[in-house]
């Protein structure tokens, strides 16, 4: 089963490995939910919480739903969404026994709470997905802390309130291949954290959709986009419900590859979701079977959809708004990560400052069909023009994509004259404007764009300025889930899994050479070896290894500095990281080799076990493959 769980959305694919078959899932609500609005192939990243007799150590955190967006919540409840971001700031862990998991997150000025909440968020979506769930309770990860000094635990987990059914499929035959699933395939945006792989995993395990880590790889969302547009897909015989033919409008009929046996040479592949852009360069051979990782070269860049928001905010809608903040507002077009995320705090802190926000997500879409918009929040109006938009927000969007771009050239060793075919995918990734930019940059290739904000056409014609007929009026159920079905199709190329990263995380590298090193100065030739005795495959991992040696830590240990903006002050103090940033781990002598800083590793090593303590994987040993793939490709 291939997963793409987006910052916005979530969307799954089955596949039969054996016939090559590829079946859609989508989900149906019972008709008793008043809120039901027909079956819907991608459903929203939102997941509704409640807290039981808040401020009493009795204190109780419950999903109460997920996969749509109420409107308006009854008190006491909250909901959560755009929690894909913080899952790759650390891994949560108790920081002493009984006590809070670490990290806490600044979600608003007056609101912060566990990574473990989006984590059980999003293991409450994935649950969804496994038939013995259906109207059942499950345990949750124990006792949490949020911001407050109580203590709240996670009840049991009803994921009563969707159903997933699969085109070309009984309902029977799809629950019997559910409960039997061989493997679980999920994206990640490149050069993402190990740690956002291990809560992956980690929601994966919890919702019970496979019973081994082993049997959950992770990819990048680029290889999976090419994917999707490469891989002929035999669709099952069986025709789909009609309900679900009008969910489609028609999108069924399209073929998830588009001319694939024309494609050759160089490729570009770019996804633009909500949180990053995706890019990938990659000399695709005659015979994809020919394909592994190591063709690829990938690279993330950390603005997209969810910036594009906030840019359309600074620059059209509050220019003169400085939000409280005693930090340069970001520019446009740049990640700015830090300014952002103290900027999107202040915004979901604030009524006003959500509909900004709900308002942003409409105009990017109405303005690339209407030249102007009037749009009234209170007692503020404003006549928005596509000019402004261009000029302000895309264009600045744009150049820096364009750095990016000539950036991943150079990295790849390939001209813009030598790329054959542009792959463009993402709610981003269809706008005109993209494909316009790629034609003038790469003279020689066809643009191939997938029209994701085609199945919005229906607020296009909008010419009321009342905001809440623009959010009424957005239709998210047809989406496609084109990610999820390139995911499933990587079990049809195995060989472009990326074994070393499998196998080996890096905070599985960094606990192995805590163990072969110590006070002595060894050569880097000379722990290569002591690892090989100890069974690992180095050939596959050398160059990770020695930036460990070099001083830089697995990302996730520690959240990186840019991250720290998502953190609640109090997280931000944490001793346990203030510790293990004290010092240097190893010390490296130029001619000699390397050694251990032994009283520093009881530090690093005590922290690890917090973390594995804490989960339901084995994270200081190794994975095995449980596909038949090679394990000794030197990449």
């Amino acid at each position: 089963m291939g997963i793409d769980f987006a910052s916005s959305g979530l969307s799954a694919a089955l596949l039969d490995r054996a016939t090559g078959q590829l079946h859609q899932i989508y989900w149906e609500a019972p008709q008793a939910e008043a809120w039901a609005a027909g079956p819907s192939f991608r459903i929203p990243s939102a997941a509704v919480l409640a807290e039981t007799a808040p401020g009493s150590l009795g204190s109780e955190v419950t999903v109460k739903s997920v996969g749509f967006r109420q409107l308006a919540l009854p008190a006491g409840e909250f909901l959560l969404q755009n929690f894909k971001l913080p899952l790759k700031v650390g891994i949560p862990y108790q920081r002493e026994a009984g006590g809070m998991y670490e990290p806490l997150l600044q979600w608003s000025p007056l609101q912060a709470f566990s990574i473990a909440f989006p984590l059980q968020g999003v293991r409450a979506l994935l649950a969804t997905l496994n038939p013995s769930l259906q109207g059942q309770k499950f345990a949750g990860l124990g006792e949490i802390l949020d911001s407050a000094p109580t203590r709240a635990n996670f009840g049991g987990l009803p994921v009563s309130n969707l159903i997933c059914r699969a085109s070309g499929l009984t309902p029977e035959t799809l629950d019997a291949a559910l409960l039997d699933l061989q493997g679980v395939i999920l994206g990640t945006p490149a050069g993402w954290s190990d740690a956002y792989r291990f809560n992956l995993r980690e929601a994966v395990l919890g919702a019970s959709l496979v019973a081994s880590a082993s049997q959950i790889f992770v990819v990048e969302d680029a290889i999976a986009t090419l994917l999707a547009a490469v891989t002929p897909v035999k669709n099952a015989t069986e025709v789909p419900p009609s309900a679900v033919d009008s969910a489609l409008e028609g999108e069924e009929a399209a073929p998830l590859s588009v001319n694939a046996s024309s494609f050759s040479g160089g490729t570009l592949i770019l996804n633009a979701g909500a949180a990053t852009v995706e890019l990938a360069l990659v000399e695709l051979p005659e015979n994809l079977q020919d394909l592994t990782r190591a063709d690829f070269t990938c690279q993330s860049f950390a603005f997209a959809g969810n910036a594009f928001d906030q840019d359309i905010i600074c620059q059209l809608l509050a220019k003169n708004e400085t939000w409280g903040m005693s930090i340069d507002l970001p520019r446009p077009g740049h990640p700015d990560l830090p300014s952002r995320y103290q900027l999107q705090d202040r915004l979901q802190g604030s009524a006003f400052g959500l509909q900004l926000l709900e308002a942003a997500k409409h105009l990017k879409v109405i303005l690339q069909h209407q030249e102007s918009f009037a749009l009234d929040i209170g007692q503020q109006h404003w006549d928005v023009k596509r000019k402004d938009l261009e000029s302000l927000v895309l264009v600045p969007f744009v150049q820096q994509l364009n750095r990016e771009l000539n950036a991943l050239l150079s990295r790849a060793g390939m001209s813009p004259a030598g790329i054959n075919q542009a792959i463009c995918a993402g709610g981003m990734g269809a706008w005109p404007a993209i494909a316009r930019w790629l034609r003038q940059k790469l003279p020689n290739a066809i643009v191939i764009q997938d029209q994701e904000l085609e199945v919005d056409r229906d607020i296009f014609e909008i010419d009321n300025s009342a905001l809440n007929s623009v959010s009424q009026s957005t239709n998210f159920s047809g989406k496609i889930g084109r990610v999820a079905c390139g995911l499933a199709s990587l079990a049809l190329y195995p060989q472009i899994l990326d074994v070393s990263q499998q196998q080996y995380s890096d905070f599985f590298l960094l606990w192995e050479l805590m163990q072969v090193l110590g006070e002595e100065t060894l050569s880097f030739q000379e722990i290569l070896q002591l690892l090989e005795r100890l069974g690992v495959n180095t050939r596959t991992c050398e160059s990770r290894i020695l930036r460990i040696l070099e001083g830089t830590l697995p990302a996730g240990l520690v959240p990186a500095e840019e991250d720290f903006m998502l953190l609640a002050e109090e997280s931000r103090q944490n001793p346990d990281w203030e510790a293990i940033l004290a010092e240097p781990l190893f010390f490296e002598d130029v001619s000699l080799g390397y050694r251990l800083n032994l009283e520093h590793a009881s530090v690093v090593r005590e922290y690890l076990g917090k973390l594995a303590s804490s989960s339901q994987q084995k994270l200081l040993e190794p994975l095995t493959i449980a596909w038949d793939v090679r394990t000794d490709t030197y990449r």
